[in-house]
């Protein structure tokens, strides 16, 4: 750990999914939809400690997470902008055992792909102290995406 340390890295992740953009949205906005797939998915090994969601620009999101009955791993979320079926922008810090170890801008790009939906993740963050790396959080959005990929799958079957 390199403490004072900040290192800033983007990233983004591409998905098309067989969904149309309202679709797609909803599972964003809505608490149940979006909690399966973003809290509750298979294969999670994280315990939910507390999450709840407020979808509107001001709202919040916030999520308590323990990993393999271990560290306890933080997330609070504000939305910035939300374009109905088309756009989601947020900042969010995570913390781990409650040391805040990255802040991050994070926007969702929904558009129409020949029935589909196309979605454009893509997050700004400045990781601190090495305690955070723009590696994990790349892992961890793209099997959070590939997570609501399913539920949506399951939504439509």
């Amino acid at each position: 750990m390199t403490e004072g340390r900040i290192h800033h890295a983007q990233f983004s992740v591409e998905r098309r999914y067989e969904a149309r953009p309202e679709q797609v949205f909803a599972a964003w906005a809505d608490p149940e939809a979006k909690r399966r797939w973003f809290v509750d998915a298979d294969g999670i090994d994280w315990e939910a400690l507390d999450y709840g969601l407020d979808f509107r620009v001001g709202g919040r999101e916030h999520g308590s997470f323990r990993h393999k009955k271990k560290t306890v791993h933080g997330n609070e979320t504000v939305y910035l902008d939300i374009v109905e079926n088309a756009r989601i922008a947020f900042a969010y810090s995570m913390s781990l055992d409650g040391a805040i170890t990255s802040a991050s801008l994070g926007t969702v790009e929904l558009t129409s792909d020949d029935g589909g939906t196309r979605l454009v993740y893509t997050e700004q963050g400045a990781f601190f102290d090495g305690l955070d790396k723009v590696e994990y959080r790349e892992k961890g959005w793209t099997a959070l995406l590939e997570a609501l990929e399913s539920d949506l799958r399951r939504a439509a079957a």
